[in-house]
């Protein structure tokens, strides 16, 4: 079943050149997580309030490049580093199946998942990991080999600023140490370990002084997104969960992925199986877990992908090649498919006449009719306690005249607004546009009608009660009744 590197290589720039043709045509809006990426690259720091701070400083890079801070340019490394990642798995994948036949077919299927093909339409941290954990495992791939200074400090280089994309990227650290603890030839010198220790401590020393100095807010946030409440058994989560990887990897690849588990349960693994089953899998277990504890979003497990699609590739070219191929044309049925419907995004729809886009739709339209809201009442001030209309309003209203603040609720922030731009009493009682979801609020004694009714008819908000208020600052500072 050949598939030449020649060709290898085209179909990838092909599939990267037509997704960042359909980016230019892109219809929808920045999601909230994207928009608040965007704010971060405008203040460039060694951390921030939820994540680690390289996706800033890649959309800082690109926004620059292109003097614009339209979606496009914000998006635009999505797809290339994708690309970069598919290209850097043909030289990894190669070292550590020994054949370049499924290291060809592994860039090419990791170009085309789902889950890849989903987030080269948007922006996303695992976009920024990806590339630094295809890195790592071909510098690893040398290091199980020989000893060698420069690979073990390019694999903590790698593993430094995957971390800094990332978190999650700490999990290759963890299915490494299994790896050599059950397979010795995959063991790394000492030597070699301490040199890449102390790579990665230092890419990533800074992140560790800006959390210490922060109050450990990303550390924080990260924990609290496990939200482990005692020991919780939610079956229901935990198969949502696992059926969702399905569509992530894809059903084939997965599907594959699940028969190399049992081989390996029957004791009929090939080494190399072995090999990337530790990879990748205690990672999907892991997530696992976690959505039995508490829950699990279907991408928390993506780390597991890059070795996880080499294992999945690796067994069907070994043993059922008709099925690589039949999940080579499924998966580029769906990278076609997603950013053509970016394009189209108001014009597909579910059967309930609901955008199937809709959490990508109404955000932009929504931050303009605050600040027309805005500009009628005379106020230069909007707040929000909402953190999807604050993501939007800084990101829509930017070339505008308008100071966007967020209401806190008091104790620790809830989110990087109310971190950064919190509305505190300095503001006295300058005339404020206040948007939140009550239908009356009091002040001082006095009830005060809505001066706009901003509930959303289509998009994210859809159905949802929105109102504006034009009020004193002090009346948000002090009470609201």
């Amino acid at each position: 079943m050949k598939l030449s590197l020649r060709v290898t290589i085209a179909l990838i720039l092909a599939l990267t050149a037509y997704r960042i043709v359909m980016l230019h045509f892109d219809g929808t809006d920045l999601f909230v997580d994207e928009a608040q990426y965007w704010q971060w690259s405008q203040h460039l720091d060694f951390g921030y309030y939820s994540k680690p701070p390289m996706i800033a400083w890649v959309i800082h890079l690109f926004t620059t490049l292109g003097g614009s801070s339209d979606i496009f340019w914000i998006r635009l490394a999505s797809p290339l580093l994708h690309m970069a990642t598919a290209l850097i798995l043909i030289p990894a994948t190669a070292r550590l199946t020994g054949s370049k036949e499924v290291a060809n077919w592994t860039a090419i299927s990791y170009a085309t998942l789902p889950g890849v093909a989903l987030s080269s339409v948007f922006m996303s941290t695992d976009t920024v990991l990806f590339p630094c954990l295809a890195i790592t495992l071909y510098a690893y791939s040398h290091l199980i080999e020989r000893r060698a200074a420069g690979f073990a400090v390019l694999v903590g280089v790698a593993i430094g600023f995957g971390t800094l994309a990332k978190y999650a990227m700490l999990y290759f650290v963890a299915t490494a140490a299994i790896a050599a603890i059950f397979i010795p030839r995959t063991r790394i010198a000492l030597r070699d370990c301490l040199f890449a220790a102390i790579a990665t401590l230092l890419v990533i020393f800074p992140n560790i002084w800006w959390n210490a100095t922060h109050g450990g807010a990303t550390l924080k946030h990260t924990s609290e997104n496990a939200d482990w409440h005692g020991l919780n058994f939610k079956l229901g989560k935990a198969l949502e969960f696992f059926s969702s990887q399905f569509g992530v990897v894809g059903p084939v690849l997965f599907a594959a992925m699940i028969v190399v588990f049992v081989r390996l349960v029957r004791g009929r693994a090939q080494p190399t199986e072995k090999h990337l089953f530790i990879l990748s899998w205690p990672i999907v277990l892991a997530i696992v877990f976690q959505a039995l504890m508490s829950r699990a979003y279907a991408n928390w497990a993506a780390t597991a992908y890059a070795a996880g699609t080499m294992l999945a590739v690796f067994y069907l070219f070994t043993h059922s090649p008709r099925w690589l191929r039949a999940s080579l044309v499924i998966n580029t049925l769906a990278a076609l498919l997603f950013p053509l419907m970016t394009v189209l995004a108001q014009d597909v729809r579910l059967p309930n006449g609901k955008p199937v886009l809709a959490r990508y739709l109404g955000r932009a339209e929504l931050s303009r009719q605050i600040g027309e809201t805005a500009t009628r009442v005379g106020a230069a001030t909007i707040v929000a306690d909402n953190r999807d209309i604050l993501a939007d309003l800084f990101h829509t209203l930017r070339n505008e005249p308008y100071t966007v603040l967020a209401r806190t609720q008091g104790g620790f922030p809830r989110n990087y607004y109310e971190q950064t731009f919190p509305l505190t009493s300095a503001k006295g009682d300058d005339l404020v546009l206040y948007v939140t979801a009550a239908g009356v609020l009091s002040c001082h004694g006095v009830t005060l009608d809505p001066v706009a009714d901003l509930s959303p008819r289509d998009g994210y908000l859809a159905g949802r009660r929105l109102h504006a208020f034009a009020l004193p600052a002090s009346c948000l500072t002090n009470l609201i009744g």
